[in-house]
Order: C-alpha cells, then sequence, then structure tokens
C-alpha cells in the first residue's frame, strides 16, 4: 500500500464516530456499521518543553453525552488501519513507538482525521442509507485531492464496528468535512497522540488516552 500522497496544506496542529480498491487507497467504506464517532474546530499549539502538540479548543458550549449518549464510548474505540501488515491502535492506551513508526511507513507519520460518513447526528440509518453516505464522502475527499486508507473503529470487544477514513489533511478542512458530513466529532492525530476533536458539537478537545 502507497503512502497518503498529500501532506497539511497548513501547519495547523504542529503542527475521534478501511479496505482497498485501488492502489492509491481507495476504500470500501461500507463494510461494516458500529457504534463510534467523534469530531470540533481547535487551534493547536506545540509544548516547548515536551515537544508534544496540544490542542485548545474553544471553551465548552455543552456537554457531548446529552448529543451523542455513545460519546463516553469514543475513548475506548480501537483503530484497525487497513494497511499491510495491519496496524492496531487501542485509545484507551498511549500509542507504543513501534505503532507510530508503523503509522510512519504507512504515510501516517504527520498530523492526519479520522472521520466517517455514518449515522449523522447520531441518528441510526439503513446500511443502504449509510452506504450512500459513504461513497459520497470518498467523492469529496477525491474532488479534494486527497488519498486516504481505511480505519475500522471498533469497541474493545469488537461488537461494533464502524467504517472510517484515516487521511492526511488540515485539521480545519477535516473538521468542516465532518460537519458537511453532520458528523458529532472526529478522531485527530497530532503526531504522537490522539484526540477526540468536535465538528457539529462545540466542545473541548480531548486528548487520549483519557486521564480520567
Amino acid at each position: 500500500m502507497t503512502g497518503l500522497e498529500r501532506g497539511l496544506a497548513r501547519d495547523v496542529a504542529g503542527g475521534f464516530t478501511v479496505s482497498n480498491d485501488v492502489e492509491k487507497i481507495r476504500p470500501d467504506l461500507i463494510r461494516f456499521h458500529g457504534v463510534e464517532r467523534v469530531k470540533e474546530r481547535t487551534k493547536l499549539h506545540r509544548d516547548r518543553a515536551t515537544g508534544v502538540n496540544i490542542v485548545i479548543g474553544r471553551r465548552m458550549k455543552s456537554a457531548p453525552d446529552p448529543h451523542d449518549p455513545d460519546w463516553p464510548k469514543y475513548p475506548e474505540t480501537i483503530l484497525t488501519f487497513a494497511t499491510d501488515p495491519r496496524i492496531e491502535i487501542d485509545l484507551r492506551a498511549i500509542p507504543p513507538e513501534r505503532a507510530l513508526s508503523q503509522l510512519s511507513a504507512a504515510g501516517l507519520g504527520q498530523p492526519f482525521a479520522i472521520m466517517t460518513a455514518f449515522d449523522p447526528r447520531g441518528e441510526d440509518l439503513s446500511l443502504e442509507e449509510n452506504r450512500e453516505r459513504a461513497r459520497n464522502l470518498e467523492r469529496k475527499l477525491e474532488a479534494a485531492g486527497y488519498s486516504f486508507v481505511s480505519v475500522d473503529c471498533c469497541s474493545p470487544d469488537r461488537s461494533h464496528r464502524e467504517c472510517s477514513v484515516g487521511v492526511v489533511m488540515p485539521q480545519g478542512e477535516a473538521i468542516d468535512m465532518a460537519r458537511e458530513m453532520d458528523q458529532i466529532a472526529i478522531f485527530w492525530f497530532d503526531g504522537q497522540r490522539f484526540w477526540v476533536v468536535g465538528a457539529v458539537l462545540e466542545t473541548d478537545p480531548l486528548m487520549l488516552p483519557r486521564s480520567s
């Protein structure tokens, strides 16, 4: 599998609810439906002492739970990337160096977003409706010139799984696209750690793993 072709257009991060048809990482987004979802506009800066990219959001507008009862489950997600070899990351723990090296080798070493098109605003849709929404997300990314990789977002017991895509793009563009797809939030990788970042929902970003 080739690496992602397009990096960040601007340094937003320092810079949360994948199988390949084409060599350039064209995924089938519609294999499974689960319950994870995430997304929100933020600013980021780099902690000079640690070198870690820090996400700074606006003041919380509302608590997430009333909008999406599955919100507490997002930090417990297991990510499985459809790379060769496959990469699995448990968001309940800090990503190990081996996983970070694997992401880098797959073209995902720089900040990237993980987003889905399924179940807008937490509303359960039919499989066919979700399939059409997934195809629409693919078309939007391709029209914008982005390559992407399929990512399965799973519950720890694997009873729920949601097809998503991992794409290297500016955080602001990722949030805007997630909002177009009526998604509550996205997962954001800042180069070292994962975050849950709101899109439709305005809430403080959450660094993973959750500390409490």
